[in-house]
């Protein structure tokens, strides 16, 4: 899955949370970099895509958006839990599973997800602060 589809399935996906807030997606038509999404008009996500596996050649087609998940987040942390609610919600065919970087336990960055995809790249969301 290229990472701007997904960035454009999570923002349609996104726009549909009342938490959300007005959510901007950071790129359009597949480009330019860097790709990921602005929730409320001030939490910045942005991701990448590691690649570790083999080319995946199913059909994708075009999934609904998840649907609306009860979250109330505060801080990086919890944004980041309520984005990897909202993908697992979603119920994405290309996606195998979701975790925070608190469930990961990967990562030091306050907040994030780790989405792995049926190819078996993975997809990394860092909660951008500082700005």
């Amino acid at each position: 899955m290229r990472v701007h589809d997904f960035e454009g399935w999570l923002a349609e996906s996104l726009a549909v949370q009342p938490w959300a807030g007005g959510v901007v997606r950071w790129s359009t038509d597949g480009g330019p970099k860097p790709v990921g999404v602005t929730l409320a008009g001030k939490v910045r996500m942005q991701f990448v895509k590691a690649e570790s596996g083999q080319a995946w050649t199913g059909e994708w087609g075009q999934p609904a958006p998840a649907p609306a998940v009860d979250a109330n987040p505060t801080d990086p942390p919890s944004w980041a839990q309520a984005v990897a609610d909202v993908i697992r919600a979603g119920q994405h065919p290309g996606v195998k599973g979701v975790l925070t970087y608190a469930e990961w336990g990967g990562s030091t960055k306050p907040g994030g997800v780790r989405v792995e995809l049926v190819d078996n790249s993975q997809l990394y969301g860092s909660i951008l602060t500082g700005r």
